[in-house]
């Protein structure tokens, strides 16, 4: 199935399982909240696009189970996974707007199978809002200079 055919609802469920499956339920609330918080900002990460999930999900790099080298980016849930009704419950109160944003407007998170995202710049310019677990949720800090940190390419 070609993701460009895939409604945003649909990507975010996806994304939320490939990305967070074995997590607690509060693990994958904070992914889905920081796809969406991504999704309500124009910047580099959505195409410059407000309101618009699947730009974020599938921007180049920006979901390690979408990149084609990655092992998850082929997996699939079964119709009978209790992972992915849990992931498709959370998709819905969160794109619905009835769950609260757990991550405290996290833009970025990372499995601790991995360190400090060195792309991402120094550690000193965020704050993490949300630690679940093997998950860390991190927003920039605020920069008075207007300066747009993380605007990178």
């Amino acid at each position: 199935m070609a993701y460009t055919s895939m409604s945003d609802l649909a990507l975010l469920q996806l994304a939320i399982w490939r990305e967070a499956r074995g997590e607690p339920y509060d693990g994958k609330r904070g992914v889905a909240h920081v796809i969406t918080n991504r999704s309500l900002v124009a910047s580099w990460w959505n195409g410059h696009t407000v309101g618009q999930v699947g730009n974020v999900v599938l921007h180049p790099y920006q979901f390690s189970s979408f990149n084609v080298a990655d092992p998850n980016a082929d997996k699939w849930p079964a119709d009978d996974d209790p992972s992915f009704a849990e992931c498709c419950a959370v998709s819905l109160s969160v794109m619905g707007g009835s769950d609260a944003d757990n991550t405290d407007g996290a833009t970025y998170y990372y499995d601790t199978s991995i360190s400090w995202p060195e792309a991402w710049g120094p550690q000193a310019n965020y704050v993490n809002t949300l630690n679940v677990g093997r998950l860390r949720f991190w927003k920039q800090r605020l920069v008075e200079s207007g300066d747009d940190m993380g605007e990178g390419e």
